[in-house]
């Protein structure tokens, strides 16, 4: 299968902007049952078709730029607590009705 992770949003959070102690339990829990959820390095990888992310994870002062960890999709929802990756949209639009 060509392009194994397309539709799939990524979200790569380093690790200078989580807090410390962070449990990958704690992530998985929020997570739906397809999204692989992976600390490396100290960096968080999340990548699914419907990624969360909490604000009680990443230091304050970065909770305003947590759009720009995501690599792949877009940030389709952001809340003072949370904030929610989506895979990338359709790739082709919709023929528009013709009256």
């Amino acid at each position: 299968m060509p392009d194994e992770g397309r539709g799939q949003a990524e979200v790569l959070i380093p690790s200078g902007w989580l807090l410390p102690n962070l449990s990958l339990d704690a992530v998985r829990a929020l997570q739906r049952g397809d999204t692989t959820s992976d600390l490396e390095k100290g960096d968080l990888r999340l990548a699914g078709v419907e990624v969360l992310i909490a604000r009680n994870w990443v230091k304050e002062e970065f909770w305003p730029r947590i759009q720009d960890t995501v690599q792949k999709g877009y940030a389709a929802e952001k809340t003072y607590t949370f904030m929610r990756a989506h895979a990338d949209r359709r790739g082709s639009r919709r023929a528009k009705s013709r009256p």
